[in-house]
C-alpha cells in the first residue's frame, strides 16, 4: 500500500486519487474550520464553489428545515483572499465557530482554495476525509483501516504548494508508515521528513513560509490554534450527497 501526496488542489487529477482513500489538508484554514466546527457540535458542513449558489442553497435549506420544524440554524461560513464574504454569518476564522454559534448547525461553507480543494477528488476517490493537524492522527488511522492506496490533498494557496499543508501531510504519512505498514512516495518521503525534522517545533518552519507572512500578523491566534495537533479525534467524511459529516 502507498500513500501519496499531492501539492495542491490544482494538481489533483483522476489518475492519482481513483479508488483511493483521500484526505484533504488546508491548515490555513479552511479543514481547520471543519474540524474544530465538528468538534464544537455542528451536524454538517456543504462545501461550495460559488458564492451565489451558496446564498441559494442556504435559503433553500433554511425553508427545508423550517417546513420540518428542524431547530438547527443554516450558516454561510467562508472567505475570500481571507475576508468575510458580505452577506455571510462567519468568515474563516475557527475561533469564530464556537459551541454557542455552530452547535446543531449545517454550515454551507465557501473558500478560496479550501472547498475547492475538498470537492477536487469527488466522484473518483473511494473515500474522503477533511484533515487537519487539529485531528490529523485520528485521520490518519482511518486512512490507514481502510487498507487502500492513500493520497493527501494539500489545498495549497492559489494552486501554490504551501508549507503547513506539507507539514501535516508528512505528519499523517508518517503515521501511515510507521502504524500501517504504507511505503511513501518520493514527496510523501519528503513531507514525512521535513514535519520530523521541525516537529519541535513548527514555527520555524513557517518562518520560510509565504502563507504564513501573508497572514500571521491579522490572524496570529487562528494560527497558534491551527498548529495544534491532535487536539480533536473527529474524523469529518464527504457523505454521497456531497454533505461533510463528522
Amino acid at each position: 500500500m502507498e500513500v501519496d501526496v499531492i501539492g495542491s488542489a490544482g494538481a489533483v487529477t483522476e489518475e492519482q486519487v481513483k479508488g483511493r482513500s483521500v484526505a484533504v489538508i488546508d491548515v490555513f484554514r479552511a479543514t481547520s474550520v471543519m474540524v474544530t466546527a465538528f468538534r464544537n457540535g455542528a451536524r454538517e458542513i456543504i462545501p461550495m464553489t460559488g458564492i451565489e449558489e451558496s446564498f441559494r442553497l442556504r435559503d433553500r435549506l433554511a425553508a427545508e428545515h423550517a417546513a420540518r420544524g428542524d431547530s438547527g440554524p443554516v450558516l454561510l461560513g467562508g472567505e475570500r483572499k481571507t475576508v468575510i464574504i458580505e452577506g455571510f454569518d462567519l468568515d474563516n476564522s475557527p475561533l469564530r465557530y464556537t459551541p454557542e454559534v455552530v452547535r446543531d448547525a449545517t454550515i454551507v461553507m465557501s473558500t478560496t482554495n479550501g472547498t475547492r480543494a475538498v470537492n477536487s477528488a469527488q466522484g473518483w476517490a473511494a473515500e474522503i476525509y477533511v484533515a487537519a493537524l487539529l485531528n490529523a492522527d485520528a485521520v490518519a488511522r482511518r486512512l490507514g483501516e481502510s487498507r487502500r492506496d492513500v493520497a493527501l490533498i494539500c489545498s495549497g494557496r492559489n494552486d501554490r504548494f504551501t508549507i503547513e499543508d506539507a507539514l501535516c501531510a508528512g505528519m499523517m504519512a508518517r503515521y501511515l508508515g510507521e502504524h500501517h505498514g504504507y511505503t511513501l512516495t518520493d514527496i510523501a518521503w519528503w513531507c514525512a521528513d521535513v514535519y520530523e525534522r521541525y516537529e519541535a517545533d513548527l514555527q520555524s518552519a513557517l518562518d520560510h513560509c509565504e502563507h504564513y507572512h501573508r497572514i500571521k500578523e491579522r490572524w496570529s491566534e487562528d494560527i497558534a490554534w491551527c498548529l495544534e495537533r491532535n487536539v480533536s479525534t473527529v474524523t469529518p467524511r464527504i457523505t454521497n450527497e456531497g454533505g461533510i459529516r463528522p
